[in-house]
C-alpha cells in the first residue's frame, strides 16, 4: 500500500471514526 494512498484512507475514514467514537463515549458517559 503506497503512502498517498495510506493517507487519503485514514483522512476519509477519520471523521466518520471520530463520530462513532463521539457517540460511544456518549452512550457509556450517560449510561451509568
Amino acid at each position: 500500500m503506497h503512502p498517498s494512498m495510506l493517507t487519503s484512507t485514514l483522512l476519509n475514514t477519520a471523521p466518520f471514526a471520530a463520530v462513532v467514537v463521539v457517540r460511544v463515549v456518549v452512550v457509556v458517559g450517560i449510561a451509568p
